[in-house]
């Protein structure tokens, strides 16, 4: 970091933690999920839940009050969890493959959100997981005949554009989140960062999601 000549620039996965040590401070949101995803000057800030909460309200979900489940437990799941927090959800539960990865991070969600109420039926699921990311794009994280009955079904992944998860959803009857609203509105977090000010609000997201669509389609 000492070496780095630009002002900022974003992290991706699988460096979002290993480049915590090369920075000066992290700021609150960083510190709670252990992941960075944007880095200005020698500071670290996480905008992944940033960018989940501006993508679900972009599609009118509302998230107080809810009962939430997320799949998975990498740095996407505490990125996820983080922001339901900060939306006041009723509950926020995690499932993943190894149950002791998930136990960690419900321990970790109720040390950081003693409000929480576990137990009840999901009205929101969310998949943190890789499963239905290109090129493996016919996995998916659960079956959507299993849970036909959850209204609301939000992805991370954003190649493909749609996964398999939420075609399956959306055939059911559920609401749907692609995981692109949330990756380009924490791109656009982190700008604001850079520059100081908010900036994603002047900007015109179409033709962004125009140039993305054609480039992963």
């Amino acid at each position: 970091m000492d070496e780095n000549v630009l002002d900022g620039f974003n992290v991706t996965i699988p460096h979002k933690e290993s480049i915590i040590p090369y920075l000066s401070a992290l700021d609150e949101s960083a510190q709670a999920i252990g992941a960075v995803n944007c880095v200005a000057g020698e500071l670290g800030y996480n905008t992944d839940w940033i960018g989940f909460l501006k993508a679900m309200a972009g599609n009118g979900v509302e998230i107080t009050g809810k009962n939430c489940l997320i799949i998975g437990a990498g740095g996407a799941a505490r990125a996820v969890g983080y922001a339901l927090v900060q939306a006041k959800a009723k509950s926020i539960i995690f499932e993943n493959r190894t149950k002791s990865r998930a136990d960690q991070l419900i321990a970790w969600i109720n040390k950081l959100y003693p409000e929480n109420e576990p137990g009840e039926k999901p009205d929101i699921m969310i998949n943190c997981t890789p499963l239905g990311m290109w090129p493996e794009t016919e996995a998916t994280p659960t079956d959507i005949e299993d849970n036909i009955e959850i209204g609301i079904l939000a992805d991370t992944i954003y190649n493909p554009l749609e996964t398999e998860w939420l075609q399956r959803g959306r055939a059911e009857g559920a609401k749907i989140v692609r995981g692109m609203d949330m990756f380009i509105a924490q791109g656009l977090a982190s700008a604001d960062i850079w520059f100081g000010e908010n900036i994603s609000k002047k900007i015109d997201l179409e033709p962004i999601k125009k140039v993305l669509k054609s480039e992963l389609c």
